[in-house]
C-alpha cells in the first residue's frame, strides 16, 4: 500500500501499489489523479466532464425546454390570436436560455477541477 496526501485537504489515502488513475479523497470527497494518469482509460477519462452534477442538472433543464417546446407545438391552435403563439416560443427558450449556461458553466469548471486545459 502506498499513502498519499489529498491534494484538496492534505488527508491521507491509501492506494495500492501500482495504483493510477483518478480517484476520490474519502476525506473531502474530491476527485484527485495519481500514478501515470495520462495513459489509464482516456475514454473514461474524457467521460469524466459530463459526470458532474451541474452537467446533469442543466442537460435535465435542457431537457424540460425541449419537452415543453414539443408540447406547445403538438397541442398549437393554428387560427387562434393571442399569446398562445408567443408562448410556444418564449417559454422553451426562457428554459433553454437557463439550461445552456448551466450545462457550458459546468463544462468548463469540471475541467478545470480535474486540472485540465479545455
Amino acid at each position: 500500500m502506498v499513502v498519499i496526501q489529498c491534494p484538496h485537504c492534505g488527508g491521507d489515502v491509501e492506494l495500492e501499489d501500482g495504483a493510477s488513475g483518478l480517484f476520490d479523497c474519502p476525506h473531502c470527497e474530491q476527485d484527485f489523479s495519481y500514478g501515470d494518469y495520462d495513459n489509464a482509460l482516456p475514454r473514461f477519462r474524457r467521460s469524466q466532464l459530463f459526470m458532474s452534477m451541474g452537467m446533469k442538472i442543466g442537460l435535465a433543464i435542457m431537457a424540460i425546454g425541449v419537452i415543453t417546446y414539443i408540447g406547445f407545438a403538438i397541442s398549437a391552435d393554428s387560427g387562434g390570436e393571442g399569446w398562445g403563439d408567443y408562448a410556444s416560443v418564449v417559454i422553451p427558450c426562457g428554459i433553454l436560455a437557463i439550461g445552456i449556461p448551466i450545462v457550458v458553466i459546468s463544462f468548463f469548471v469540471r475541467g478545470y477541477q480535474l486540472n485540465w486545459e479545455v
